[in-house]
């Protein structure tokens, strides 16, 4: 399948802004208010609903076509598994190792302890990314929970249904999983496996997988309306809330419910919908008139996943050495800023190429597949 170009760009940018997100939590740890540079950052955290309707999007464009049948499940399981847990394994043992070094402890003892859960199950849940109460050893991974989840119900598509029932298939899905979340059955963290089959952000992957239909039958009308509209919708919930008069906006339109929504059903209907717009504008804008992306923004889609997991170990690193070493103020911070991003791009790129990218080569290889062409590359979680 054909590599979309814009596709990559909007990983590497979901990736950058959860990258900003965590920055901003390290600066506010370390800075004073008067030296903190991020309030002029976007909410970074929704790079993560933007990961999740890439995912359902990708996920009908690369294998929607796929026969039914066990061999064609299992090998789509395999090639999705051995994307995910290779690197995410590289990461979770490495912030394993940050906690036994630092804290004398293989987990955050604290924090694992203060949820009542046992340290040595949390890292068993955490590797083999089960949902549990609280975050994975490396707290990121919650959203590698969720992408398992979507590829193992997508699996279970491949298998029971032939390629023209699959969309069928998926609304019935999103409709149970509407139903329980709207009847308890979810919460606002995954914190077992009921909770996770019915999370309302499913909703999400179901919305690109929507759009990767319309896309392979053909529908390209509006496509520029499309991605103004879903690209201006999508980027005010990720302005800084307390910069802009947002809330306020809202209150004197009358939108009080909206404050007051279930903040995942919100995630879901206000971040879901103008993302799913923005991805069908921008691929059929690069399928019918060759829209053109920079290169340097596929690279950064390339190495999404490794700028991802590896960007909180990097921050923290980065950001204990700058305010253990100098006092916080307006130059330090920004100094830090600069020299946080550029190394967390420059860890994520080898990391791509010196583990990553060897590991996919690896694994294709063992499922006796080819290599990937310069057009086709095996596509990210993230």
């Amino acid at each position: 399948m054909t590599k979309l170009n814009s596709i990559q760009a909007l990983r590497g940018i979901a990736a950058f802004a959860v990258f900003l997100c965590h920055v901003m939590a390290i600066e506010e740890a370390h800075s004073e208010r008067g030296a903190k540079l991020t309030d002029l950052f976007i909410n970074g955290a929704h790079g993560v609903d933007l990961f999740f309707v890439i995912s359902g999007f990708i996920m009908v464009w690369v294998a929607g076509d796929l026969r039914r049948g066990a061999a064609e499940a299992g090998d789509f399981l395999f090639s999705r598994a051995t994307r995910i847990y290779p690197l995410w394994w590289l990461f979770a043992a490495a912030m394993v190792v940050f906690f036994a070094t630092m804290k004398g402890t293989l987990w955050d003892a604290p924090r694992i302890e203060a949820a009542g859960l046992d340290g040595a199950l949390h890292l068993v849940h955490s590797f083999v990314l089960w949902p549990q109460p609280e975050h994975p050893v490396l707290g990121v991974g919650w959203t590698l929970v969720h992408e398992m989840y979507f590829y193992i119900a997508f699996a279970v598509l491949i298998l029971l249904l032939p390629a023209r029932m699959r969309l069928y298939g998926i609304l019935a899905w999103a409709g149970i999983v509407t139903i329980g979340a709207l009847a308890g059955l979810s919460a606002n963290f995954s914190n077992n496996l009921i909770e996770l089959i019915f999370y309302p952000m499913t909703l999400q992957f179901v919305l690109g997988a929507l759009v990767g239909y319309a896309i392979k039958a053909g529908w390209r009308k509006h496509a520029l309306i499309a991605a103004v509209v879903g690209g201006t919708a999508t980027l005010i919930p990720f302005l800084n809330l307390d910069l802009i008069p947002t809330q306020t906006l809202m209150t004197s339109l009358g939108n009080e419910g909206f404050t007051g929504m279930n903040p995942v059903w919100r995630r879901t209907i206000f971040y879901g919908i103008p993302v799913a717009l923005l991805i069908y504008g921008l691929v059929a804008l690069e399928l019918e008139r060759g829209l053109r992306t920079p290169k340097f923004m596929v690279h950064l889609g390339d190495w999404s996943y490794s700028l991802y997991l590896c960007h909180t170990l990097t921050i923290s690193a980065i950001g204990r050495v700058t305010y253990t070493l100098f006092e916080p103020s307006l130059v330090v911070t920004t100094a830090y800023v600069i020299l946080v991003t550029i190394g967390t791009i420059l860890v994520s790129a080898l990391t791509y190429y010196y583990f990553e990218r060897p590991s996919i080569r690896l694994f294709r290889r063992w499922r006796g597949k080819p290599s990937a062409g310069a057009n086709e590359k095996t596509p990210a979680p993230v």
